[in-house]
């Protein structure tokens, strides 16, 4: 049961962090010089185990972990669950698309706020009276259009949306405005990504808002009047910093640097709750905790894919994320 304590709650993460995975120890994993000798050092610093050598099912661990602790604690769940609710869109995604193909599941995440056996359940009946209101309208509106027409597209951009729609709906009441700036800005930035993709692509402005997110600062209609005009576009993320604003110019000029992009706005979000990760009372230390621990295993994953697939340095190094001390 979720404790009613946010000094409790802060309390518990408190013991957990002296496991926090370090600068340190992520350079020593870049500088490894093969995927061999940087599974060693997984297993020296010991983020994979004797039974658990394999890095993402040890990174998948590391999340559920953080994820499944802050559920047990957290004193408001309309506000944490914000930040869980991508994996029960993942998990929606990916139940729905296999049932369309006829292929078994894979890869779904333990760390939503619907059990996935109950996702599971929900999919194969087409019954969605047990998820959040918003997803519940998501996927009703899917079925009607599978009925006709299959487009995997359309199920990643209505589940996006509802996630988004869902989560500014548990915001709006509450107490904690850091988390609805984030989102907000999360919204915004993840928007200029969405139109460099759809320009890269060939596609044109109305493509753009009929997959653009609800709910930014930067309204859509907004980012398609300035939809060729990079001057236009880059000044719409001024608010957010020099460095996202550099990233953002280089990745309107030479498409190549979207992950750049990409790392700077993943950057700037999670600055936003650093300042609140050695907290003792607080929701925002709670979600500084979630973004850490999602975080390490974002860059191990980076880290050793980079290597399992012969990526230079360089290019691992533009896509890992900066981590605390």
């Amino acid at each position: 049961m979720p404790q009613i304590s946010t000094s409790y709650a802060c309390g518990r993460i408190g013991v957990l962090k002296r496991n926090a995975l370090h600068r340190a120890q992520l350079e020593r994993l870049q500088s490894a010089p093969s995927f061999e000798e940087a599974s060693r050092v997984l297993a020296d610093i010991g983020f994979t185990t004797a039974d658990n050598q394999d890095f993402q099912a040890a990174a998948d661990q590391h999340v559920r972990k953080a994820c499944e602790l802050i559920e047990a604690v957290t004193p408001d769940a309309r506000i944490t669950d914000c930040f869980l609710l991508r994996y029960d869109v993942h998990n929606l995604k990916v139940l729905l698309k296999s049932r369309q193909l006829a292929q078994k599941p894979e890869f779904l995440s333990a760390c939503g706020t619907v059990p996935v056996e109950k996702l599971r359940h929900a999919v194969a009946e087409h019954l969605y009276n047990g998820l959040p209101a918003e997803l519940k309208q998501a996927m009703n509106r899917l079925e009607k259009q599978i009925a006709t027409r299959y487009d995997p597209s359309r199920v990643d951009t209505e589940l996006d949306r509802a996630m988004y729609r869902q989560v500014f709906q548990n915001l709006r009441e509450s107490k904690l405005p850091l988390a609805l700036l984030y989102f907000k800005a999360k919204v915004d930035l993840q928007n200029f990504i969405i139109l460099m993709r759809a320009r890269n692509m060939g596609r044109d402005a109305a493509f753009f808002e009929s997959v653009a997110l609800p709910g930014g600062d930067v309204p859509i209609a907004t980012y398609r009047k300035a939809f060729e005009d990079n001057d236009r576009l880059v000044k719409l993320l001024k608010l957010y910093g020099v460095p996202v604003y550099q990233a953002a110019l280089s990745a309107a000029i030479n498409p190549k640097k979207l992950p750049q992009m990409e790392k700077f706005a993943d950057d700037y979000l999670y600055q936003l709750f650093k300042p609140y990760r050695y907290d003792s009372a607080s929701m925002e230390m709670l979600i500084a905790y979630l973004f850490q621990k999602q975080r390490e295993a974002t860059d191990v994953r980076l880290i050793m894919a980079g290597k399992l697939n012969g990526f230079t340095p360089d290019a691992v190094e533009e896509r890992v994320r900066a981590l605390n001390g």
